[in-house]
């Protein structure tokens, strides 16, 4: 395959997954790639980490990947106007931003933001595919083939997902697609209510149509990522890959290969982030992603059921069955949305 891919990863004070991520990455079957790595205002230790792992001073194991101990990874800074000459090469690319949103809690530029970073700079270097793999993924040595040759065979498709497996439940499903269906039900899974996990089996397989490919591990066709304006910055972290999911699907077919699976070590991630700001950008997020796409029965039935989750979850805390932080950020991000608070 001739065509380039550049793989946007976004980072912030992870760096034992985001090596684990990076280690994966390298060890991929597909060659023409580069890594667009966009260092989100980390901490000086966590960058220094990636630094002495790319010259070979640093191990992470993992049994979903192999250490190779005999590379040395090329790490180049970059500025808004670097022009890349020779594309394909294997080469991290670094963008170190410093900046920081003005967002209650915000210690960088949130998610969305610092993703449309990696993705500007990308499109700006005219690669002929853009991939977003989050720091905490591991993905599999076939899947940047696989999901490029998905791509690369159907001229009607835009953007494609693998599926994603649970990494602390090695055969759970934890994103096989999913079809746009406006009420509770849509709200119910989106907030990931749903108890029941969906263990793999070989049901799961083939070439799937989807309304929305999974912002964690996808790869977009990179004239549809340009057409579709990136991502709205206004969802500091959240649904970002649902608002630009519906807005690619104008150019094209989404997709999610189940032949393909790659490992999201969501706990760690988490643990990283804090549940505090975890809750209550994502309860933030969905309200503002109801707002942008519902119509009016879907924002009555959206705004409602947020509203009535708050008593709910306070008995649940009264009780001691649900964390504090969880419950704290979840109301905070309600209140803040429908009195419209900015910071």
């Amino acid at each position: 395959m001739s065509k380039n891919l550049a793989i946007t990863v976004l980072t912030w004070n992870d760096w034992q997954n985001t090596i684990k991520c990076l280690e994966s990455i390298y060890q991929s079957t597909f060659n023409n790639f580069d890594i667009i790595l966009v260092n989100n205002n980390s901490k000086e230790i966590h960058l220094q980490k990636i630094l002495d792992w790319s010259k070979n001073n640093i191990k992470i194991e993992d049994e979903e990947i192999t250490y190779n101990p005999n590379k040395k990874i090329e790490i180049i800074k970059v500025e808004k106007n670097t022009i890349i000459k020779n594309k394909g090469k294997k080469v991290i690319y670094l963008i170190d931003s410093k900046e920081i949103k003005n967002e209650r809690w915000a210690v960088n530029l949130g998610c969305t933001a610092g993703l449309n970073l990696g993705y500007q700079f990308s499109l700006d270097q005219d690669y002929d595919y853009i991939a977003r793999i989050d720091c905490d993924f591991i993905i599999t040595k076939n899947y940047l083939e696989n999901i490029v040759k998905t791509l690369d065979n159907d001229t009607s498709i835009v953007a494609a997902s693998p599926k994603i497996i649970h990494g602390g439940l090695k055969n759970t499903i934890w994103w096989c697609g999913w079809y746009r269906s406006w009420g509770f039900l849509k709200f119910h899974k989106l907030m990931n209510l749903k108890k029941k996990r969906i263990i793999d089996d070989p049901s799961y397989k083939g070439i799937k149509d989807t309304d929305v490919v999974s912002g964690c591990c996808s790869i977009y066709k990179a004239d549809a990522l340009k057409l579709s304006g990136l991502g709205d910055e206004i969802f500091f972290f959240g649904p970002e890959d649902f608002d630009l999911s519906f807005r690619l699907k104008k150019y094209g077919r989404l997709v999610v290969n189940l032949d393909v699976r790659t490992f999201h070590m969501l706990t760690q991630s988490a643990k990283v982030s804090g549940w505090l700001s975890r809750s209550y950008y994502e309860a933030k997020g969905f309200l503002i992603l109801i707002k942008k796409e519902g119509n009016l029965l879907d924002k009555l039935i959206g705004y409602s059921y947020f509203i009535l989750r708050i008593p709910y979850y306070l008995i649940l805390l009264a009780l001691k069955k649900r964390e504090k932080d969880r419950v704290y950020g979840y109301c905070l991000g309600c209140y803040d949305f429908f009195l419209n608070k900015k910071f």
